[in-house]
């Protein structure tokens, strides 16, 4: 694994967690016209080096979500890893399902851009616009139906984080080329201890994700190397907001340049009355 495809991996793992804050508090009961927003800023660390933070604000209401993400690389780092993402996804909630309604996700890679648009139109995705464009399999219709984006997978997973359910699901996912199953299998509690890098100690849910490609060109490289079968990305999921589910709070991964690990830095919730504000310590 090269750096270049570390630091990718890295913040496709952060764009789980982002997205999996936006469904899991989302999916709380709200007043019809009650708001709010949630604040998360995640650092990444490739082999003990501070590479990249991502900042994420999610606008939550009663049955809908909105999810706004961007990477920010300061000093050197960025010289050597010119990498940037955003993504932009929303979608309703009704009852225990997510469905989501758009997502747009833009990257760049030494100064090359990339992109691509998903609109879901009666369950199933299209892609609308997708830069650069490349030849893929056709996949099944019957495939596709009720498949969801990446985000809204993993916001899955975090509703079934709490106790009176498990995070151990499978969900059918597109990503505008390739058609997987994202495989979440728990693993029971975890306390994770007070450290200087990140905002949360104390008890924390444990789930392992895998990948299995159905449809579309499978490399090992893909998603991290989680799509060529061999390896598991860990997430810890902890409570950290009244009225909200669990939330990432830690993910990590290993690689051939050391562990890439995600920690959460600082927490906030707006809109909801008088709540925690997580922050590194002093």
């Amino acid at each position: 694994m090269t750096a270049g495809t570390a630091i990718r991996a890295a913040l496709f793992f952060l764009l789980l967690c982002g997205t999996a804050a936006a469904s899991t508090a989302a999916g709380e009961r709200q007043a019809p016209s009650g708001s709010r927003a949630v604040n998360l800023v995640y650092a990444v660390h490739i082999g003990g080096i501070h590479t990249v933070d991502l900042k994420i604000r999610l606008t939550l209401g009663a049955d809908r979500y909105r999810v706004e993400l961007s990477s920010h690389i300061d000093g050197l780092v960025r010289y050597l890893l010119p990498w940037s993402l955003r993504v932009q996804s929303k979608g309703r909630v009704a009852g225990e399902g997510l469905f989501p309604e758009s997502v747009h996700t833009e990257s760049s890679w030494r100064g090359k851009r990339r992109w691509r648009t998903l609109e879901y139109k009666d369950g199933r995705p299209v892609v609308v616009s997708v830069e650069p464009k490349r030849k893929t399999s056709p996949i099944p219709a019957e495939h596709l139906l009720g498949s969801v984006d990446v985000a809204t997978a993993i916001l899955t997973v975090a509703r079934a984080v709490p106790s009176e359910r498990s995070c151990s699901v499978r969900v059918p996912v597109f990503d505008g080329r390739r058609r997987f199953d994202a495989v979440i299998e728990a693993h029971g509690e975890d306390e994770l201890p007070r450290s200087s890098r990140s905002a949360y100690a104390g008890k924390a849910e444990v789930c392992d994700l895998a990948i299995e490609i159905l449809h579309g060109r499978r490399k090992k490289t893909d998603y991290g190397g989680l799509a060529g079968g061999e390896k598991t990305m860990t997430f810890w999921f902890a409570r950290l907001f009244d009225g909200v589910y669990p939330l990432p709070v830690r993910i990590q991964l290993d690689t051939d340049l050391g562990a890439v690990i995600g920690h959460l830095t600082s927490a906030r919730m707006e809109g909801a009355g008088q709540s925690r504000v997580y922050t590194l310590p002093p």
